[in-house]
């Protein structure tokens, strides 16, 4: 049996859930240390190493965080029932809010999963109604983590680079978002005809169900870029014996095996140990001689992509029994792997070898998946020790680590998807954007993007607790390699499958890195050894998590139902947003004309402007019926109208709310007796050669009609000097400086006309300057 020191060494290993992480933040210690060389950049890396884990979403780790887009937002999703979007109701109608899980004291981390195929998670987004989690998830999708719980992880983000609005790419399972995640898309064709893999099902090497269409990796291959894809054993092999899958294959998370093009079932396992799979089954002889017949890119294809550690000296599919003493003074054992699943990275890293794309694909106890206890931990420290071993490598690598869905966890931001192609009432897109491709029309549904999961951005230029808030998705990460790759080949590194609306709505990831300054950094204070307490084994025996009474009426109107998230802000990448959004009645009354536009930006040379996706809501009932949202995606340097009939909104009275990434937010009120006075909410610009935003608002009103208008400008946030009241003559105009100094360039202010209290206009959110920023104050309760 295992000494308490030897169990505390071999801690790491079922690390993750209670912490253990006397050894695990030294890899992160060691990552902070390491510089690259001064005035380097990411495009001087040699190495992009990327981990997608499992079925976790933002809210449920991370929205305790501080400064991130977390359980502080003070602009959130308003629900049909008129609450705020955390408030969700069971179906006897109870409300309910988030609530702490907590690994320490429960057995939340033994408890399973939840729900989480294409069918349910559609079900939840209710056609944007985004009311529908609790009957269809369970009660459990409001749990979420807070530091105490995931000490690494938080620890790993406050090191490096978050990315708060990064979603899966599909409103489905595992194996369609992680086709994205290789490929770009989840049909043959970008059109609707295409059949569109949206179950699991579809694709599964195990039951032969194969699909066929380009990859990123032949992109790769194609160009003469070295890449591997690293895991212990695949899934296809179908590892037998009691908990050897689970501990020693890839659970399936290598959705390439399922690619028809890649023979999987020619893969080296097969052909040392023949394909039992087969009907008839096929010796070792014959599977080797189909290999032989391919050409060397078809073998290339199957030797990258299922690289495993088949040749290590040692039984690379063994267990071993580890036996400890629980926190209960008894004996307890189990099975772990007996030797090193990193073994061929390992080497390959050690030996100069590393190529330059890598993805590591972890089995199933160590893939953060619900339907294990929270092992992950140690997989992601473990991947972070062997970059960072030897500092010539980590200095010019990019570590990712991302996950592919939420399962069915609750994340409180709507994700932003296409309008219903040929059908303008759903929303619009600039001209030349398709959506065909990301619509499933058997189910009448937007295919993504899905809900926000985590993601960490770790490199020698991403490092020092940024918060990045511009929107990704799984295509991102091609899109980031496109980028750094033609760079450096000096050839087009494109993916033929990403479709246009995602190229326009989601960045390349290159906003979450800056330079190197070649200067020391902080890094996280480690944790002491005797402050490890208990392993995941120990959590088995401790109480159920408890599910939360429903909130009284009197709590729901107290508003102390919310979780807290921690004070304070960090700082915030420069993002290449310059948003414009606006409402008015047209000349006759009888509609509501909606504006929309993103900027072509005056950040100079170091931010491109990017388009953006905007999610369009109203919390009236429209055309009788409560919940009626809009999707519209605007290219750089386009804008959209859209024209909304008024007798549509009820009671003739339009409340539109308009929300796009990193807090931007806009809600117009009204009726047919509006002023005439028009708005434009732009973004003041200095400089006498090259005009760039100076951080400030710049308001232009203006007066349309015969009579004086009375306002008053009101800060809802920020307790700055730009509350004012004035008054605006008929046929005039005048122009307003909100100085937003104080906030960092955030604001929220609203616009009313003196004695009507239906009419008025909110403006919210954060000018970009093409620098770094902080993260929202008012979010962060420091204002």
């Amino acid at each position: 049996m295992d000494s308490r020191r030897d169990f505390i060494k071999k801690a790491a290993l079922l690390s993750g859930a209670a912490g253990l992480p006397n050894v695990i933040p030294m890899s992160i210690q060691k990552a902070m240390a390491i510089e690259a060389d001064p005035g380097s950049t990411f495009h001087d890396a040699e190495h992009v190493v990327i981990l997608m884990q499992e079925n976790r979403s933002f809210d449920h780790m991370f929205g305790k965080l501080k400064g991130v887009r977390g359980f502080n937002d003070p602009r959130t999703f308003t629900l049909p029932d008129q609450n705020k979007v955390w408030l969700q109701k069971d179906n006897e109608g109870k409300t309910y809010a988030p609530f702490h899980v907590d690994i320490n004291k429960t057995k939340i981390t033994w408890q399973g999963g939840l729900p989480h195929s294409w069918s349910d998670q559609l079900a939840a987004r209710n056609n944007g109604k985004y009311d529908k989690w609790v009957p269809v998830k369970s009660l459990m999708c409001l749990g979420y983590y807070d530091r105490t719980d995931i000490p690494f992880y938080y620890s790993m983000a406050e090191a490096f680079t978050i990315c708060d609005h990064n979603f899966c790419s599909s409103l489905t399972g595992t194996t369609p978002n992680r086709l994205f995640f290789w490929t770009g898309n989840i049909r043959p064709e970008l059109n609707g005809s295409s059949v569109a893999a949206v179950n699991n099902s579809q694709a599964e090497s195990r039951d032969n169900a194969f699909v066929d269409w380009d990859t990123f990796p032949e992109v790769l291959e194609d160009n003469g870029i070295d890449w591997k894809i690293y895991q212990n054993e695949i899934w296809t092999a179908d590892l037998q014996g009691d908990n050897v899958d689970d501990w020693l294959g890839n659970y399936g998370d290598n959705a390439i095996e399922y690619v028809k093009r890649y023979n999987v079932k020619l893969a080296a396992y097969f052909r040392k140990n023949g394909d039992h799979t087969n009907k008839p089954p096929l010796t070792a002889a014959q599977v080797t001689e189909k290999y032989n017949k391919l050409s060397v890119r078809e073998k290339n294809l199957i030797d990258k992509a299922f690289a495993s550690n088949i040749n290590a000296p040692f039984n690379y599919l063994e267990l071993a029994p580890f036996t400890f003493t629980n926190d209960e003074g008894h004996e307890e054992t189990v099975n772990i792997p007996k030797n090193d699943i990193f073994y061929q990275f390992r080497n390959d890293v050690d030996n100069g070898k590393l190529p330059t794309v890598s993805w590591l694909v972890a089995p199933q106890r160590f893939s953060d998946h619900t339907s294990s206890p929270l092992y992950g931990t140690w997989y992601v420290s473990e991947a972070l020790d062997i970059l960072t071993k030897n500092p010539e490598i980590w200095k010019k690598t990019v570590f990712i680590l991302t996950y592919d869905e939420n399962d069915g966890y609750f994340d409180h931001i709507p994700p932003y998807v296409v309008p219903k192609p040929n059908d303008p009432a759903s929303g619009k897109v600039s001209e030349g954007i398709s959506v065909d491709a990301d619509y499933e029309l058997k189910k009448d549904s937007p295919i993504g993007l899905g809900y926000r999961v985590p993601m960490i951005i770790a490199s020698p230029w991403s490092k020092g607790g940024y918060v990045n808030s511009q929107v990704f998705d799984h295509t991102s990460t091609l899109m980031f390699l496109e980028n750094i790759l033609s760079k450096k080949t000096g050839k087009k590194i494109r993916s033929n499958k990403i479709s246009s609306w995602r190229r326009v709505i989601c960045g390349d990831l290159t906003s979450a890195f800056r330079p190197s300054t070649g200067m020391a950094s902080g890094a996280p204070t480690p944790l002491k050894r005797e402050e490890v307490v208990t392993g995941i084994q120990n959590a088995k025996n401790k109480p159920a998590q408890v599910k939360p009474n429903p909130l009284s009426k009197a709590e729901i109107a107290s508003g102390t139902y919310l979780p807290q998230q921690e004070r304070g802000t960090s700082k915030a990448c420069a993002l290449p947003y310059q948003l414009f959004a606006e409402c008015n009645l047209n000349e006759a009354g009888t509609s509501v004309e909606l504006y929309l536009a993103a900027g072509k930006g005056n950040f100079g040379q170091k931010t491109l402007p990017v388009g953006a996706p905007f999610n369009v809501y109203t919390t009236n009932l429209y055309k009788g019926q409560p919940g009626k949202t809009w999707a519209y995606a605007v290219k750089n340097g386009d804008k959209i109208t859209d024209h909304l009939t008024l007798q549509n909104f009820g009671d003739g009275q339009y409340n539109l709310c308009v929300s796009a990434p990193n807090g931007f937010f806009r809600e117009f009120k009204g009726n047919k007796n509006d002023p005439s006075l028009k708005v434009n909410c732009r973004y003041e610009l200095n400089g006498f050669l090259t005009k760039k935003p100076s951080g400030n608002i710049e308001l232009i009103l203006e007066n349309e009609s015969d009579q004086d208008l009375k306002l008053n400008i009101t800060d809802n946030a920020y307790k700055s000097s730009n509350t004012k009241s004035l008054s605006l003559s008929s046929k005039s105009k005048k122009t307003l400086i909100v100085d937003l100094h104080g906030s960092s360039g955030w604001y929220d202010f609203t616009i009313q006309q003196e004695g009507n209290n239906i009419f008025s206009k909110q403006y919210a959110g954060h000018v970009e300057t093409g620098e770094d920023s902080i993260t929202d104050p008012y979010m962060g309760g420091v204002i």
